[in-house]
């Protein structure tokens, strides 16, 4: 089964999974598993460092989650390290602070909770079960250990809890909804002519002569900027990455596999009595009693709970306590636990701090742990990929040293191993490959490099790459021939003409409006269909979204005036606002006016919660290295 569970964690549905599940535990990762520690921190959090390789990780998560959203379509300028470092360094920051708050606040996580919650993720089921296999097997392929998993779990208990104490103390008033309510419930009549694209430009528009006209009346907009070519060596981990002896990847193992042990675990309910202050010593024993013989009678424990157990909090769920390794509870209670041989056996009282315990047994999953074989690949990739680090860094340094005197890269390129390759020409505005870096090109166009004909400093890139670059040639400036611009030429005309004849139509339509016509003769001149929608709102609308933002956008009392808005799939929309009917909270029903209050409060505990975010930040001690 477990070999089974591994092949469909390859699938790529599983890796989405997979990437949602770890998607939040950034500064967990493979890093616990590198020879030699995390390296020099990026950040520092009250003195807490975030590391290179947290860093690294949470942008990887925020590339699945965007692929897991966008699609395999994405726009790779949507991947780019550099492009996500900001917002995952920020939301690392923000993950440390609020920790430490719950660290100063005392919250905790109960083992129960986290294995409740780690048992109802559905990447961990099978047939809508818990499965230690599909467990172990998910996070070793997404490259965590049980014990970092359970514990970056808790981390994100730890931190609702946190959330909820502060968010929900906000609540919103009846002057609050009411103000709100004239707002979304306003209801507003809308009339629009929906001009199709297509017809706005044909292909006669189009033709040859005017493609050529257009291109030679607009030459200065098909120029070709100054461009230069240039001699580079780019280092990349993946060059430096050499396979590791079988024995270095065994010792790793040795020394980090308690990390992937996991502990038995008992699923367990309890029925908890508690004496009452003025409850007499006589009067609690019998409530023990009874509740031991109605047990032993057979009665549903659940049921029980429900009606006899002191602890509300799991009463109401049967009684249910959640899952436990042997710490989660007192040691009185784990004894008995311990001691229950299956699944629904139940123990005699138990006596603890809390009060006297009955405690059954509901499931029992085997401690085991990850074997060798299934996590070698894994730790084998990290040590390799620490010891291409540690190349690649020293491969640098000797690349600054022998760069900066040198007459060319070649020198410095045999020194290390490296490679002198040649771009393909670029401008100081747009370049391919490893030209589309700004910092790139803005490094070979430098005064050090362009005009006094230097080698450029080492740049360091996403990905930990490293380029450094010299002048090979510069073209000058020229206007770019027809052939290379033609598709350029095409569009750039199409826009033109299509913005003419839309601001030709609405003209006209806007004429006949002034002049007393209705909409739908204005559309039967144009020869276009027109449409009307009457009430419509914020919230309940069956127009287009652009037709809806603009309408709500329009001044009321200038029934004439039209507004040109695209909508796609369909072309543009001239949009009439004819009639403005303020919102009242006493018209809404009752489900809607409680829709409208949710609405406004989850509003104010969001912008609560940012503020005590804002106020932990400039409280907090933050560098950005």
């Amino acid at each position: 089964m477990l070999q089974s569970m591994r092949q469909s964690t390859q699938s790529t549905a599983a890796k989405v999974i997979i990437g949602l599940i770890v998607l939040s535990f950034a500064a967990f990762g493979l890093e616990t598993l590198l020879p030699g520690g995390s390296g020099t921190s990026v950040a520092e959090v009250n003195g807490e460092e975030i590391t290179p390789m947290a860093l690294q990780e949470a942008i990887t998560q925020q590339k699945r989650q965007l692929v897991s959203v966008l699609g395999d379509d994405i726009d790779p300028a949507l991947l780019d390290d550099d492009r996500l470092q900001p917002r995952a360094l920020q939301s690392l920051i923000q993950r440390a602070l609020l920790l430490q708050k719950s660290t100063a606040l005392n919250l905790v996580a109960s083992e129960a909770q986290v294995g409740k919650s780690i048992t109802s993720v559905e990447a961990f089921q099978l047939n809508g079960q818990f499965s230690p296999d599909a467990y172990k097997s998910v996070l070793a392929n997404a490259g965590y250990t049980p014990e970092r998993f359970r514990r970056a779990q808790a981390d994100d208990i730890v931190l609702t809890q946190l959330q909820i104490a502060i968010s929900e103390t906000e609540f919103a008033t009846e002057t609050e909804i009411a103000a709100t309510a004239n707002l979304i419930a306003e209801e507003r009549d809308v009339r629009y002519l929906v001009i199709p694209d297509e017809g706005l430009v044909t292909n006669e528009d189009l033709s040859d002569a005017a493609l050529q006209n257009y291109y030679q009346q607009n030459e200065a907009a098909f120029f070709n900027p100054e461009q230069v070519v240039v001699d580079y060596i780019l280092l990349d981990p993946v060059d430096f990455v050499v396979s590791v002896d079988e024995s270095v990847v065994e010792g790793q193992y040795e020394a980090v596999k308690e990390e992937y042990e996991v502990a038995e675990q008992s699923r367990v309910s309890h029925i908890l009595l508690i004496q009452e202050d003025d409850e007499s010593d006589a009067t609690y024993g019998q409530r023990v009693a009874e509740t031991a013989e109605r047990i032993a009678r057979g009665e549903d424990f659940a049921d029980l709970a429900a009606e006899l157990s002191d602890d509300l909090g799991s009463a109401s769920l049967g009684g249910e306590l959640g899952f436990t390794d042997g710490s989660a509870f007192p040691d009185e209670m784990e004894t008995a636990i311990a001691a229950l041989a299956e699944p629904g056996a139940i123990s005699g009282a138990v006596e603890t701090d809390a009060g006297t315990h009955f405690i059954r047994l509901e499931e029992r999953i085997a401690g085991d742990s990850v074997d060798y074989t299934s996590v070698r690949e894994e730790l084998r990739a990290s040590i390799e990929a620490a010891e291409a680090e540690r190349d690649l860094l020293i491969a640098v340094e000797e690349l600054r040293d022998l760069a900066f005197n040198a007459p060319d890269l070649s020198g410095p390129a045999a020194a290390i191993g490296a490679e002198v390759q040649v771009s393909e020409p670029f401008s100081l505005g747009e370049g391919a490959g490893l030209f589309t870096d700004a910092r790139v090109r803005e490094l070979a166009f430098s005064d050090d490099v362009k005009v006094s004909g230097n080698n450029s400093e080492v740049l360091e890139l996403s990905g930990q790459r490293f380029v450094a670059v010299r002048l090979r040639d510069v073209r000058a400036p020229q206007i770019a021939p027809y052939e290379e611009v033609e598709n350029e030429v095409r569009r750039g005309l199409s826009a033109e003409l299509e913005t003419a004849a839309l601001a030709d139509m609405t003209a006209r339509a806007q004429t006949l409006l002034a002049s007393g016509e209705s909409m739908e003769t204005a559309a039967n001149a144009l020869g276009v269909e027109w449409r009307v929608e009457l009430a419509a709102t914020r919230l309940t609308s069956q127009l287009p979204q652009p037709v809806l933002e603009t309408a709500f956008a329009m001044p009321q009392g200038q029934t004439d005036a039209l507004r040109t808005v695209p909508v796609p799939g369909e072309g543009y929309a001239l949009v009439q606002l004819a009639r403005v009917n303020p919102g009242d909270v006493a018209t809404l029903s009752g489900a809607e006016a409680q829709q409208l209050s949710d609405l406004r409060s989850g509003e104010q505990q969001r912008l609560s919660f940012d503020e005590f975010l804002v106020h932990q930040r400039n409280a907090a001690d933050i560098v950005i290295r």
